[in-house]
């Protein structure tokens, strides 16, 4: 009986460490340099770059890139993470925009970038460190 409940106590503690939330899991992962490339409807392909920085208080901030038109360091007024996924908002382009995502199997973002009205799919990756 007591070896039971030894097996049973160590069980329930190794299933504990090894379960995450959803939440937990986006917390550890979302800083970092999320790309991808939006098709917007009149065929164009744009780049864009989201980078997720963590600050010393653990707050998320985020400024756009937009390599295909020549725009780097464009700020965006809020960046959350929840057990919906990333969520990016207030970027100053015209229009404002931002971006809504949640994590796939792949380890990437799956979700929609928005602008002035307009909601489009967009896939992003966590885009390899450049010093490696």
């Amino acid at each position: 009986m007591i070896l039971r409940r030894a097996t049973i106590a160590a069980l329930v503690a190794i299933t504990s460490v090894a379960v995450f939330t959803p939440a937990q899991a986006q917390e550890t992962t979302m800083a970092g340099d999320w790309a991808g490339t939006l098709s917007v409807p009149n065929g164009m392909q744009i780049e864009l770059v989201f980078k997720v920085v963590e600050g010393e208080d653990g707050a998320l901030s985020t400024t756009l890139d937009v390599p295909t038109q020549g725009a780097a360091g464009i700020a965006c007024t809020e960046t959350t993470v929840d057990a919906e996924g990333l969520h990016i908002s207030g970027c100053e382009i015209p229009g404002s925009g931002g971006y809504d995502g949640t994590l796939n199997e792949e380890g990437g973002l799956t979700g929609n970038f928005n602008q002035a009205g307009q909601v489009l799919p967009l896939e992003l990756a966590l885009a390899a460190d450049e010093d490696e």
